[in-house]
């Protein structure tokens, strides 16, 4: 990639497991990328496959207890794992914010919202009332929600859900971050304000200078709106790479029945949903081979018996971790 300066966030050889009384969950195992300033990647998957977990290991908002990470998150330079609470607690909202998937359990239901607002300015910028009040109605006016003023005193209850959901983006964005954090942010929202909210992403990502993280298992979602797309299964990365790439020339067999499963808007009306067949795995008896395996169609006795690791395919920011990669259909026709 670019150089060092360029690099917001270096993630390398990063785990996280849970201890359980089953054993020990590997709920993320040996991720590794690098996420360059004022750019936009999706992390994409079925649920369980280690997005959220990801998302919140970066963020250091891990569990106290009960739980191990290790490997190296450097985020613009400060290093985030084995970090006391204090120190990630002076990076939260400057550093990074999140954007969590249901406004309603992350917003206190009996606090007015431009208070809520208010915290993050006072505490982390020390800001008086006034000011605070100030920023706080200019900054729901900067997520689009009409008669600011007012909205400032309502409470989560009396807003929309598309509503909630800008004001939960105020919030991440009080203290001006330089990496937002977006963990499913249409979950639960009718398709209109769903590319509402997309929309004020991109425009907020270009005016205020972000870096953002898309974390979603809607390929629509990251089509057209990131450079790059990590795709996880199990914990795992299995696909990275350019965006267009990914879509177009996928070598990952779980990449492609991701992409089958999403409705096209040129099926016809009533068209059934691809499924992928069989359920994710449980990740307290993960095998030695491939994790998808068992629902793979190209699966073979080796994808069983031993894991693949992430290799180069044509392009060289794009590797895949498959041993039977579908074939490249670079230099074919679309």
């Amino acid at each position: 990639m670019s150089n060092e300066s360029e690099k917001l966030l270096i993630v390398n050889n990063l785990a996280t497991t849970f201890s359980t009384a089953g054993g020990p969950l590997p709920a993320v195992s040996g991720v590794s990328f690098e996420m360059l300033r004022n750019e936009t990647i999706g992390i994409v998957g079925e649920s369980g496959s280690g997005k959220t977990v990801l998302s919140r290991t970066i963020m250091g908002l891990q569990p106290r207890t009960n739980v191990v990470v290790t490997g190296s998150v450097l985020l613009n330079g400060n290093e985030m794992v084995g970090a006391s609470e204090d120190f990630k607690r002076g990076l939260w909202g400057t550093e990074v914010a999140m954007v969590f998937q249901d406004p309603m359990t992350s917003l206190n239901p009996v606090m007015r919202i431009g208070k809520q607002i208010d915290e993050s300015l006072r505490v982390r910028l020390g800001m008086s009332k006034v000011d605070a009040k100030a920023r706080a109605i200019e900054l729901l006016e900067l997520v689009g929600i009409p008669s600011p003023a007012h909205r400032y005193s309502a409470y989560p209850g009396q807003l929309s859900g598309g509503m909630r959901q800008r004001v939960v983006i105020a919030i991440a964005l009080a203290c001006s971050p330089k990496l937002l954090m977006a963990d499913e942010p249409t979950t639960g929202l009718d398709v209109t304000i769903q590319a509402q909210i997309l929309n004020l992403l991109d425009e907020l990502k270009e005016r205020l200078h972000m870096s953002v993280v898309l974390v979603t298992h809607d390929l629509g979602v990251v089509a057209t709106r990131t450079s790059r797309i990590i795709v996880m299964y199990a914990g795992r990365i299995v696909e990275i790479g350019d965006t267009r790439d990914v879509f177009h020339h996928h070598r990952m067999p779980y990449t492609r029945a991701l992409l089958e499963s999403s409705p096209k808007v040129s099926n016809a009306s009533h068209t059934r949903l691809t499924t992928i067949p069989g359920r994710p795995p449980n990740l307290l008896k993960l095998s030695d081979g491939c994790s998808f395996a068992p629902r793979c169609s190209y699966a073979t006795d080796r994808c069983h018996n031993e894991r693949p690791e992430l290799q180069p395919a044509d392009e060289p920011a794009h590797s895949f971790a498959c041993w039977n990669p579908l074939p490249t259909t670079r230099g074919a026709s679309a």
